[in-house]
């Protein structure tokens, strides 16, 4: 999620969480599929199946929900909040087998959620669902404490594949604010990419077309404990994707020892961070 002054950087965060909605209709239509989301072919629309044929397809995108998905699952207890950082066109709360009494937070730009609302008008979700709309690089937490957030309960906060759309002091705030936030018992997922992806080549128009804009780079880390720790957030553990945990059959399984391994920067990793 980019600045709110920025309106392309808006309309393509909109564009990309269609096409993160067009990879689960097309993980949906596997009959082996790890998830199943049938309003992922609406919300993708035209666009963002294009957008998906026009690209490499990465079986990391489901693998991701997947790992998010039974992490929320195991965290959720009766009348606990969910927080959506960066909703775009999730639908967790529709097909995720949540209580009636938990209540999801989406947070967004007022543009996705209009057209998100639009396309689901006639559906129900399985618990309460409150759209948050608000710029996460700006003032954020006013607008989730007006839609009926409650600090008193547990929480469990999901940005799966927001932080790389942010700057570092951004995700610094929204770690910091996120736990300040929460009550004992909270939980924070989200997925994080190491510094060695900005020296892909695939990466390099976007590093060139940033730095001669002046632009912060996408947001990378490789001390992602220590980012979390700094923000106030105490328990944190990660695991890589094809790591058994985050696997289910779709993924090369992951080095976890070996001097090249501890070297690289090159590294995609999965955080749970608890309070």
């Amino acid at each position: 999620m980019a600045s709110h002054h920025d309106p392309q950087a808006r309309a393509s965060t909109i564009n990309t969480g269609r096409w993160i909605a067009a990879a689960r209709a097309l993980e949906t239509a596997r009959p082996d599929r790890l998830f199943n989301d049938p309003w992922a072919g609406l919300l993708a629309g035209e666009s963002g199946k294009a957008a998906l044929d026009a690209a490499d397809y990465n079986p990391f995108l489901p693998v991701r929900t997947r790992y998010f998905d039974d992490r929320i699952t195991a965290a959720t207890r009766k009348d606990c909040q969910i927080v959506l950082l960066g909703a775009g066109m999730d639908t967790r709360a529709f097909r995720l087998p949540l209580s009636a009494s938990c209540t999801v937070f989406e947070i967004d730009y007022a543009e996705a959620l209009t057209q998100k609302e639009a396309l689901l008008r006639a559906e129900l979700p399985v618990c309460e669902r409150r759209c948050v709309p608000a710029d996460l690089s700006g003032p954020w937490t006013q607008a989730l404490l007006k839609a009926g957030f409650d600090r008193r309960k547990p929480t469990i906060w999901v940005a799966e594949g927001l932080f790389f759309y942010l700057t570092g002091s951004v995700v610094e705030s929204l770690l910091r604010d996120t736990a300040s936030l929460s009550a004992g018992g909270a939980t924070f997922l989200a997925d994080l990419f190491g510094t060695g992806l900005l020296a892909l080549e695939s990466m390099a128009p976007l590093v060139a077309a940033r730095t001669r804009t002046r632009r912060p780079l996408p947001f990378c880390t490789d001390t992602p404990e220590a980012l979390f720790q700094a923000a106030g957030w105490d328990n944190t553990s990660m695991v890589q994707p094809g790591e058994h945990t985050a696997n289910f059959g779709r993924l090369t399984q992951a080095p976890t020892t070996g001097d090249a391994w501890q070297r690289s920067n090159l590294r995609t990793y999965l955080v749970t961070a608890t309070l």
